[in-house]
């Protein structure tokens, strides 16, 4: 086992996840990070605070000799994809390219340099699975083409079955994370992401607009202890493994809204729109999605360390105060 990671890369790196990872990294001892990002999704702002960085500002898949560009690193964190239901529903064609073409070319420069990669992929893979608990081995069911909304979960599969078969084959070293509803207070609400666009609603007093009918419910993670879980994987080199990163504690949205907006003083009120109305007829979502966590926090000994009220209660004064 490692003690530390020196020099790593992180794709996406300008992103709320990758953002975030760089400041857990650099905590936590790291000397040198390149960041690979076309800043499409991701923000300046959420990197400019950071000394010494090293950026790349392309698309993977636009960069020559990329191999090169990797060399002397000793991991690689792959975080680049299209971020939320509504980017993806808007740029299907452009996410799929971006979750296939790029992950491929990354794979093969990491194959070539030998640098060890995580690969995150999403809950969005189960489906509409009917276990009430998704574990790594629970088995996804995906709707038909024509709901478009399931494209990003089979391009994050074909990107699961190309890292495994790059294990299996011995040209690769990938860890996979499955992830599940993360939240943090520099997340952005610009794609829909369903925490931030609540808060920002509440603390305008705006109506805050929930898809369906409010009794669906989500697990939310502090995107603390997701960067924590990365490095952690990073570390220990479980490669070839697949884990769930999570937290167990469901919560229906009508909840949510109302907890964000009794925390925030809110005059808001909650409007009910069905999907159909929101993303039209290619749109299908499933009623819960709750993570199986045993299997991460045995190997690594962590569980997950904040509850929704603190979540909310720290992303609502984060925007306050910006």
């Amino acid at each position: 086992m490692k003690n530390k990671l020196q020099k790593v890369v992180i794709t996406g790196g300008a992103g709320f996840i990758g953002s975030n990872l760089i400041s857990h990294l650099y905590e936590n001892g790291t000397d040198e990070i390149l960041i690979i990002d076309d800043f499409s999704t991701g923000s300046r702002k959420n990197i400019d605070g950071f000394k010494d960085l090293n950026i790349i500002d392309s698309r993977i898949e636009d960069i020559p000799n990329l191999e090169i560009k990797l060399e002397g690193y000793d991991f690689c964190f792959h975080l680049a994809a299209g971020v939320g239901v509504k980017y993806i529903m808007d740029n299907v064609s452009k996410a799929l390219n971006t979750n296939i073409q790029a992950t491929h070319k990354i794979f093969n420069a990491c194959s070539e340099t030998n640098v060890p990669i995580l690969i995150t992929s999403t809950s969005e893979v189960y489906g509409v699975s009917t276990d009430p608990i998704w574990t790594e081995d629970s088995k996804s069911l995906l709707g038909p083409p024509t709901k478009l909304r399931w494209s990003y979960a089979t391009s994050k599969l074909i990107d699961e079955f190309m890292a495994l078969s790059e294990f299996n084959d011995g040209n690769l070293n990938p860890i996979i994370v499955r992830l599940f509803n993360i939240i943090g207070s520099n997340q952005s609400s610009e794609f829909g992401m369903v925490v931030p666009k609540f808060v920002e609603a509440a603390l305008e007093n705006r109506d805050i607009i929930i898809h369906g009918t409010g009794d669906q419910t989500r697990s939310f993670t502090w995107v603390g202890d997701v960067v924590n879980y990365f490095k952690e994987l990073a570390l220990l080199e479980p490669y070839g493994e697949i884990f769930n990163i999570g937290q167990t504690e469901e919560i229906t949205i009508k909840k949510l809204a109302e907890i964000i907006i009794e925390k925030s003083n809110s005059n808001s009120k909650i409007i009910f729109k069905s999907h159909e109305e929101v993303f039209g007829k290619s749109f299908e979502d499933p009623s819960r999605r709750t993570p199986g966590i045993d299997k991460i926090v045995n190997l690594t000994g962590i569980k997950p360390t904040k509850n929704i009220e603190f979540m909310i209660e720290n992303i609502i004064s984060h925007k306050q105060k910006n």
